[in-house]
């Protein structure tokens, strides 16, 4: 599929711009906050995500661990590590990446840093 067809939850940590922005381009996106899943445990979240084929958009280095360290199923994690988490530089660094509309997989952490993006291939789990 291409990154412009990508269904997205995003973490309580991504602000409403980022939100708003990833709609305006046509993404799907499901809103953590929007729906009042405050501290809503992040494996409830990586579940839901996994049921609903829903890559995970975060800052939130949690959620790679559940993945990788836990064996948790996950669908997908867009891992925002960035330097500045405000929200002009995070919809900044979202728009070089979304304009390229590369190709993407399930199944994947992508690990998106101000420079460069690394990708992390994960096993395919049932939950």
């Amino acid at each position: 599929m291409r990154l412009l067809q990508a269904r997205l939850l995003t973490d309580e940590n991504i602000s409403p711009k980022v939100v708003e922005y990833l709609r305006n381009i046509g993404l799907d996106v499901l809103d953590t906050k929007e729906q009042i899943w405050y501290g809503t445990e992040d494996e409830e979240l990586i579940n839901r995500a996994y049921r609903e084929q829903r890559f995970i958009l975060t800052h939130d280095s949690d959620f790679g661990t559940l993945a990788i360290n836990q064996g948790k199923p996950c669908y997908g994690i867009l891992y925002l590590r960035l330097r500045s988490l405000k929200s002009t530089n995070v919809i900044h660094v979202c728009e070089r990446l979304f304009h390229k509309d590369i190709e993407i997989h399930p199944y994947t952490i992508w690990v998106i840093e101000d420079t460069r993006v690394r990708i992390r291939y994960l096993m395919k789990n049932e939950p």
